[in-house]
């Protein structure tokens, strides 16, 4: 385990960009994916709980998306 605090500005060799940027964008991914699909259950089908179960998932999805931009902010300024 290495002792003391990482030096350097982030994106340095010695401190490296996490992987936040790419679950930011799958989590992007992920919510426009349940948007599309609680919209095609809404307009194609007349199934209610599929619309509430997908939009339930999509509010969880924005959640996510919100709270991982605050990560990477986060990270970011510090």
């Amino acid at each position: 385990m290495r002792r003391g605090r990482v030096k350097g500005s982030l994106g340095s060799h010695e401190r490296p960009y996490s992987a936040l940027r790419f679950r930011l964008v799958l989590a992007l991914f992920g919510a426009l994916v349940l948007l599309t699909g609680t919209v095609l259950a809404v307009l194609l089908t007349d199934s209610a709980p599929l619309a509430v179960i997908l939009g339930a998932g999509f509010v969880g999805a924005c959640f996510n998306v919100y709270w991982v931009s605050q990560r990477l902010h986060y990270e970011q300024s510090g």
